[in-house]
């Protein structure tokens, strides 16, 4: 309880009775010397027990008057002795009500006859008013009100005194004790003390025989409860016996429960392996079976393989003499197909001859020729041409009709076709057949990089062969849909020269269709 607390909830002389109530004689003189309200110990001797607890109450409440003494120490250092002093005189009601409930607390001090008969009304009250529960501080200024209304209205009325002090307020108590310091000499002030100390022991012993009396009342309760408490104790323990030879019964069947499931795995397990022993055997019975079945037909077997051998020799004879004499046939097609070639670029240069005789009469041709025919190189980017046929129709494309097509009637310089050789893909076959058709095969090898991936391309090859013939040829025409072409083909115009592309639509930028002279799409004629 603070300082603060007490001036809004207690009156001075309330303080004053309540003070009186809770110490006697020795302590009231005790606590006043510790605070060193009064810094004379003649003085402090002089002084009735109303003075001093009037003098307590004022410092404790800060009250400014005649009434106040002189004060050595700050009032927050008195108000925390004095609650230190009542704190450890009520040690064993601060312990009695901080194992309590509040509802309790309602019960057993709802009124305060019980405890002013005991004696103890101070000491609960101040265990009250300094708990840290807000419900029990307000019932213990509840208490405290009642009591004092109800012991101010006896004082009143006559029929009995509040306690073994009047409350002195204001003025009245300040004259008073000026004139007393003034008309008394020591020898009266030693009689009154005297005769105080008597009164006050009297009242000491009134007061600590109903304090016993309430003590034999609460040890007669406590003997009660106690008795019970040792019944429930006996209850508890034969409880706990019974629960505890529960506890082992229940452990023993556990202990059998779990020797039945390792019993029951155990026994599952046996008629697991029973029944794979009994599969095994089975499927060994089988193989055995198939066994006998394979090693008879292994003898006809080997019997077959040698008739078998004997004939695949006598054929292996025979298709060797087949494939020399068709090795031989193919020789002779060979050398008609090239006699037939040779006989048909002659037909188509005189029908071209004529044909041009006959446009340069009436004035017309497509290449503004004179006497000869154009100069045409033709440069083949497979790859290209390769993968754009795959990956849109999953054919191959026909080279051969290809190079007749494009090339026509004009005079061919040269044919190149520029090939990447894969390592995993024989194209010996293939080169063979564009070299005896024509072609000049330019191939390099796939180069794989450091990071995994590849690279094989002949873009550069291609641009530097063109530039380098530039000057024999009159038409250049690249057989690739490529756009990393155009800047080729711009080339190629600016030195006056005609550039053609054939190529998949599909597949070929449209810048380089839109800068080339002529574009050929290929179409399903060219794809076999």
């Amino acid at each position: 309880m603070t300082n603060s607390n007490l001036k809004l909830h207690i009156q001075r002389d309330q303080l004053t009775w309540f003070l009186d109530l809770l110490l006697d004689e020795k302590e009231i003189f005790q606590l006043s010397a510790s605070t060193g309200i009064i810094p004379d110990v003649d003085r402090l001797y002089a002084l009735s027990r109303r003075e001093l607890l009037v003098n307590l109450t004022n410092v404790f409440l800060g009250v400014i008057g005649t009434a106040k003494p002189e004060i050595t120490n700050s009032e927050t250092s008195v108000e925390a002795l004095v609650s230190q002093f009542l704190t450890e005189k009520a040690e064993a009601a601060i312990s009695r009500v901080g194992y309590m409930e509040i509802s309790e607390i309602e019960t057993f001090f709802k009124t305060s006859d019980v405890l002013i008969d005991g004696g103890d009304f101070g000491e609960v009250v101040w265990a009250l008013l300094i708990d840290e529960r807000t419900p029990v501080v307000e019932h213990g200024y509840k208490l405290l009100n009642t009591t004092y209304a109800s012991v101010e209205v006896a004082y009143t009325n006559g029929r009995a005194d509040r306690s073994s002090i009047e409350p002195l307020v204001g003025d009245q108590y300040a004259q008073n004790l000026e004139g007393e310091h003034q008309e008394s000499e020591a020898p009266v002030r030693e009689i009154e003390y005297l005769e105080r100390q008597l009164a006050d022991s009297k009242a000491d012993y009134t007061s600590l025989q109903k304090k016993h009396s309430r003590l034999d009342q609460q040890r007669a309760f406590l003997l009660e409860e106690n008795r019970g408490l040792k019944t429930k104790a006996e209850v508890s323990n034969g409880n706990e016996k019974r629960l505890k030879a529960l506890e082992q019964e229940n452990q023993i069947l556990r202990e059998q429960i779990a020797q039945h499931i390792e019993a029951a795995t155990e026994l599952q397990q046996l008629a697991n392996e029973r029944d794979h022993l009994l599969a095994e055997k089975e499927r060994m019975a089988e193989q055995l079976r198939e066994y006998e079945q394979i090693k008879s037909a292994k003898e006809t077997f080997t019997t077959d393989l040698q008739l078998v051998e004997e004939a695949v020799y006598k054929g292996h004879q025979g298709l060797e003499d087949f494939q020399t004499s068709l090795d031989n046939h193919f020789d002779t097609l060979e050398n008609c197909h090239q006699a037939a070639r040779s006989a048909l670029n002659q037909i188509r240069q005189t029908l071209t001859y004529l044909d041009d005789t006959q446009q340069l009469t009436e004035g017309e041709g497509p290449y503004n020729l004179t006497s000869e025919q154009p100069r045409v190189g033709v440069f083949v980017d497979v790859q290209n041409m390769f993968y754009a046929a795959k990956d849109r129709f999953g054919r191959r494309v026909d080279y051969i009709k290809l190079l007749d097509l494009i090339v026509g009637p004009r005079y061919l310089m040269v044919a190149y076709a520029y090939v990447v050789q894969i390592p995993e893909i024989n194209q010996s076959s293939f080169l063979s057949l564009l070299e005896h058709n024509g072609y000049t095969i330019k191939s390099k090898d796939l180069r794989l990089r450091g990071d995994g991936s590849a690279k094989g391309d002949w873009d550069v090859g291609i641009a530097v062969d063109v530039v380098s013939m530039l000057g024999s040829l009159d038409v250049v025409i690249l057989a690739s849909g490529d756009g990393d072409f155009c800047p080729l083909a711009e080339l190629i115009k600016q030195q006056d020269k005609r550039v053609e592309v054939v190529a998949f639509e599909h597949n070929t930028s449209m810048d380089l269709q839109q800068i080339a002279d002529q574009f050929f799409p290929i179409g399903d004629e060219l794809l076999i």
